[in-house]
């Protein structure tokens, strides 16, 4: 049992934080009345820490995934799609998000969980991708639920980039004049003077290494799916999203479901099916992880 004080303090911080997700954001949450989002969540991350490890309890942890982005997508100008139970697509991925991230900080107390937006705002693409990229992420997910111009369409599916999309991670800009790249392989960096032959097998190295960890991801998330949900697995799929282009970690966009469908689309907003896509996310993390482990073990 977490010591009363410190049940208080996490209740606290959480009603707050839900207090600023309900206003409408004209603008930066942080002028609203003098608090800003970002401390107050990190505030209750701070108290569920502490009240877990008072309770002595060591958790569990993941062995290589230690910072995850959760990407709701669309919010503020950008609706999404408006389903056949009227429910804004964008008020739906920012509920799954939240939910999403209080399951893996419950299981996994240590690692971060981090939100593109918090709020109903206004997000570009590219920056979603570079708040992904800053929080030095080592998966994101981009959450969507879908929508189809006729009713019919129904199920899940898992996207994630073509190979010619994927970006190799810059490097930062140093003084000297020698260009070397950072690269998603741990330990690894580009050697060789700027645009020989030799930095480009490289970035070919790079990029097909990153396909190949979305990939897995990517497959992951769609076993997840099917084993919580009770609809059509439509596969996975590559294609050029641009909230994924120039993302520097492993990377997907999740298809939960379609709102335009008459049974799927009332099903989507109910909690036990919030749930199940939680339950199916967790277990996609945590089989990533495992894989991760293994493949970047395998490494010479």
């Amino acid at each position: 049992m977490y010591p009363r004080s410190i049940q208080r303090l996490s209740a606290l911080a959480f009603g707050l934080a839900l207090l600023l997700i309900s206003q409408t954001a004209i603008a930066h949450p942080g002028s609203l009345w003098g608090i800003d989002l970002s401390s107050v969540v990190a505030l209750r991350d701070q108290a569920r820490i502490a009240a877990y490890r008072s309770a002595g309890a060591p958790g569990e942890r993941l062995n290589r995934v230690s910072t995850i982005v959760l990407d709701p997508g669309h919010g503020g100008d950008n609706s999404g799609a408006i389903g056949v139970a009227g429910i804004r697509e964008k008020h739906l991925t920012l509920e799954l998000a939240y939910h999403l991230r209080e399951a893996i900080q419950e299981r996994y107390p240590d690692v971060r969980v981090v939100m593109t937006r918090y709020w109903d705002t206004s997000l570009s693409l590219p920056e979603r991708v570079h708040l992904a990229n800053l929080a030095q992420a080592d998966v994101f997910l981009s959450l969507h639920y879908n929508a189809a111009v006729h009713n019919r369409a129904v199920g899940y599916e898992t996207f994630y980039l073509r190979p010619q999309d994927v970006t190799p991670e810059p490097a930062p800009v140093e003084e000297h004049t020698d260009h070397h790249d950072a690269s998603p392989i741990e330990g690894a960096r580009l050697v060789g003077q700027h645009d020989d032959d030799l930095v480009f097998i490289q970035r070919d190295l790079i990029r097909a290494h990153q396909h190949e960890l979305s990939a897995r991801l990517a497959h992951s998330v769609q076993n997840g799916f099917r084993g919580h949900l009770d609809s059509i697995d439509r596969g996975v799929k590559q294609a050029n999203f641009g909230v994924l282009r120039g993302a520097h970690m492993p990377a997907v966009v999740v298809e939960a479901g379609f709102l335009t469908h008459p049974d799927e689309g009332s099903r989507l907003i109910e909690r036990a099916h919030r749930q199940r896509v939680v339950n199916a996310l967790l277990d996609a993390i945590v089989n990533f992880d495992a894989e991760l482990e293994h493949v970047l073990d395998d490494q010479p």
